[in-house]
């Protein structure tokens, strides 16, 4: 499990900025779960894990067939914050907190909010914001002009101040009425394409109603889907009059999905949590998979590897094709400075998992710590596969510039700190590096041609930001 701080939403559509300037009143974290800050510009944190991606992807993926989108379409991320809430962002990205899915009571809960973001996805709810936040600005601007004359024509400021503050209601109204309307329309989607997918609404039922005894709380104390997703009795009623009348209201989930689900809300609480709650959740009786994986990482994180590495040693005994149990163990290993061992269980989870990107690159850095040329010449084989499936990985593009710098090959390296910088949404700093790779590069071969695809973007984006 990797944390990534200050990670770059890069295109995402920002709702806040001009509305709070202009002092329209509108408090609102999000816009229909459409994020009004960047997340590195409000100082969270992403965490990158295959198995947990893997398992939400399993999730979401019939929900996204159902909606047209398809499989390979969306994005979903987890952010390391304790309270509840998802959200939407453009780029078809669906970002969820680790609160939400360690307060879930299974995988139906989580399902559920998967759903309902997708369907604000599915109706185009974030190309609708951007006209309407556009239009409630004319309003509010509008509003402020037609102020500032009745002020300077009466030689009054509170006639001004009351024609400011009358347009900046009814701006606020106008942008409120468009949100309700479209959590109702992700809610109805939601409902259409778990049934379509024979799969029960009472999850998305069950997380609506513990979350409406939030509504009384004053907003600082309520979690922040309340804020960002109003819950009208409505949408709870017409939710629960689906329930009652679906089909599928009965279906559990499978079984694979609910140890796979158990097993993510063990991991996460065993890297997030004290010890002390992972044993609490999880007793030394406890010999489930979840617990049992639990109880591996809690040791690990305690230093304790002489009862870590059994534990998640009998894990792989018990499912010796699971690349992940694998891939904890290379973790444990590498990061206590048994780098060979750390390798060779690493390269069994790739063989179990090789088009899983995350695993292809842990691999890969343990390889560049090595530093011997026959393992820097592995971990550049693998960086390229991992980048080949995710381009925009920064982490990755690093360990390519060192393994790139450890081989002699400057260039090479210059041109992967242009990458990495170009994945992290900072083409000033991926042009310096760009321009210090030109010459380093023989002339007419696909890197350089790469190189000079790469200034043009940058070039680009740097005009943009201008």
């Amino acid at each position: 499990m990797r944390f990534l701080v200050a990670i770059r939403l890069t295109g995402t559509v920002v709702t806040g900025g001009v509305l709070t300037c202009l002092r329209v009143g509108l408090v609102m974290a999000t816009v229909l779960g459409l994020s009004t800050a960047p997340v590195w510009a409000r100082g969270m944190s992403l965490i990158r894990d295959a198995e947990i991606e893997n398992t939400i992807g399993m999730i979401a993926a019939p929900l996204s067939r159902a909606a047209g989108i398809g499989d390979r379409v969306i994005t979903i991320r987890l952010i390391n914050d304790d309270a509840i809430n998802a959200f939407a962002t453009t780029g078809n990205r669906i970002f969820i907190n680790t609160g939400t899915i360690l307060k879930s009571r299974g995988p139906n809960e989580l399902k559920g909010v998967i759903a309902h973001e997708i369907g604000h996805l599915a109706g185009g709810h974030l190309i609708h914001l951007q006209d309407k936040l556009d239009q409630t600005f004319m309003y509010s601007m509008l509003g402020m002009l037609a102020g500032a004359a009745a002020g300077a024509a009466s030689g009054r400021g509170d006639v001004a101040g009351a024609v400011m503050l009358g347009a900046q209601h009814a701006a606020q109204r106008n942008l409120l009425a468009f949100s309700r309307t479209q959590e109702n329309s992700a809610d109805s989607f939601a409902m259409r394409a778990l049934d379509a997918t024979h799969q029960s609404s009472k999850g998305l039922l069950r997380f609506f109603e513990e979350l409406g005894d939030q509504e009384a709380l004053i907003s600082s104390s309520q979690d922040p889907y309340v804020r960002t997703h109003p819950l009208t009795r409505d949408r709870v009623s017409a939710l629960a009059n689906h329930v009652a009348k679906s089909p599928y209201s009965d279906v559990p989930p499978p079984a694979a999905e609910v140890e796979a689900f158990e097993r993510v809300q063990a991991k996460l609480l065993a890297y997030l949590k004290p010890g002390v709650s992972t044993m609490t959740k999880y007793p030394a009786t406890d010999r489930s998979i979840a617990g049992r994986y639990a109880h591996a990482i809690a040791y690990f994180r305690r230093s304790d590897l002489g009862r870590a590495l059994p534990m998640i040693d009998g894990l792989i005994a018990d499912r010796p094709q699971d690349p992940y149990f694998e891939e904890l163990r290379g973790q444990m290993l590498v990061e206590n400075q048994r780098l060979a061992e750390g390798v060779a269980s690493y390269e069994k989870a790739v063989r179990l998992a090789p088009t899983e990107p995350l695993i292809l690159v842990s691999l890969a850095h343990a390889q560049v710590e090595l530093g011997d040329r026959s393992n820097l010449e592995k971990a550049r084989t693998n960086l390229k596969a991992a980048l080949n499936l995710e381009p925009n990985n920064p982490f990755a593009w690093k360990q390519l510039a060192k393994a790139e710098g450890k081989l002699g090959n400057e260039g090479m390296a210059t041109l992967a700190l242009a990458e990495m910088a170009m994945a992290q949404g900072n083409p000033r700093e991926a042009l310096a590096h760009a321009h210090r790779a030109e010459g380093r590069i023989p002339k007419g071969s696909r890197d350089a041609l790469r190189l000079q695809d790469l200034i043009a973007e940058a070039e680009r984006l740097k005009d943009k930001e201008n």
